[in-house]
């Protein structure tokens, strides 16, 4: 009984940590908790899905309210255009554009699970790809082939290092 009650809290914890640091659950899962290959896969896959799902379902909140906050500037942008006033493009518009135009969609998706994170991941996705069907395809592919070769790799360095 005990013994079944720490394997849950194992696995619980794995969904968890997937869900947020994605990369940082491998070690976790097969050095600590000594996951198989296809247990490490499996959890750490639904924390990342369910983490996705979340963290999207967050960040269009998130974004609405950004919205209502800030629409005044939004209004007064739009009568400084009607008055002939142009748009000054700020350095952080600026990198938001390059990023946009030379990663895309999927070149943040792909990204999401290694660099960026699943939250910060996902709320780029939401946000500059709102009307885009297959954006959680992109992201949750992303997770699953970061899977494979993460379990891959701390698979393969633990039986080099730790050889019995």
């Amino acid at each position: 009984m005990v013994n079944s009650c720490l394997v849950m809290i194992d696995i619980l914890i794995t969904i968890l940590l997937g869900s947020f640091k994605f990369a940082m659950t491998f070690p976790l899962a097969v050095l600590e908790f000594k996951y198989s290959f296809f247990e490490t896969v499996l959890w750490i896959n639904i924390g990342g899905i369910l983490g996705i799902y979340f963290f999207a379902y967050l960040s269009e909140g998130l974004n609405r309210w950004l919205i209502r906050t800030f629409s005044t500037r939004k209004r007064n942008r739009k009568r400084e255009k009607a008055r002939g006033n142009k748009k000054i493009f700020t350095k952080r518009n600026r990198r938001i554009i390059r990023i946009k135009q030379r990663y895309g969609l999927i070149g943040i998706a792909a990204t999401t699970p290694v660099l960026l994170s699943i939250p910060v991941g996902v709320f780029l996705v939401v946000r500059y790809y709102p009307r885009v069907k297959t954006r959680f395809v992109y992201l949750i592919t992303a997770n699953i082939a970061w899977s494979l070769i993460f379990t891959s790799f701390y698979m393969f360095w633990n039986d080099l290092l730790f050889v019995k």
